[in-house]
């Protein structure tokens, strides 16, 4: 595969091309961008999933851009293009991926760990929900059902995945979240029918 230019304009496609599209919003994240994107295409490679990694510029003033050019041939499914400003990385990020799913994450957590990645977009792709939501570390989501809770989001720091899975909720789609020790939530989805199905009971 030709290695693709970084900086360049991507279009919105409903039809997707890759089974993932991982969003990767970066400030002054130098230290951490490169062996963010390299760690994550090592680890969908070697799922066996066709990828692409999307690193949105969120008015960076250091050297991650260059670090990320050094990357150009090493990781031809690397893109990066430019947020209007801090916060608005995963907005465009979405609004310009083209993955059956969109994985959210930040590039010191990416060069961290992917663990759990895996596991949920497996479960994802094979049909079991909407969405899944580990609270400080990834948001998982079907592009074309939660393009809708991305759009317009504002979204900084530690709060980032909470904030996308209320976003998630409010619209109905069944969310996985897992907090910060690993226990899953029940989604909003499972409560709604719960309660549902025990007014159906009382009538």
């Amino acid at each position: 595969m030709a290695a693709h230019l970084l900086l360049t304009p991507l279009a919105m496609s409903d039809s997707p091309r890759f089974d993932v599209s991982v969003i990767l919003p970066f400030g002054d994240d130098e230290e951490f961008v490169g062996i963010a994107v390299r760690r994550t295409a090592e680890h969908l490679r070697g799922l066996g999933l066709a990828f692409e990694i999307l690193a949105i510029d969120e008015d960076s003033g250091d050297n991650s851009h260059a670090v990320l050019a050094l990357l150009r041939a090493e990781v031809p499914e690397l893109r990066v293009t430019h947020a209007p400003g801090r916060g608005r990385g995963v907005d465009v990020g979405a609004s310009r991926a083209q993955g059956t799913l969109l994985v959210v994450a930040m590039p010191d957590v990416a060069a961290a760990s992917l663990d759990g990645v895996g596991d949920a977009c497996r479960r994802l792709l094979s049909g079991e929900g909407d969405a899944e939501v580990s609270l400080a570390r990834f948001t998982i989501a079907h592009r074309v059902r939660a393009l809708v809770a991305f759009r317009g989001a504002r979204l900084l720091g530690a709060a980032m995945h909470r904030r996308l899975a209320k976003r998630l909720q409010v619209r109905n789609l069944s969310v996985r979240i897992a907090g910060p020790t690993g226990v899953t939530a029940k989604t909003a989805v499972a409560r709604f029918r719960a309660f549902a199905a025990r007014g159906n009971r009382v009538a």
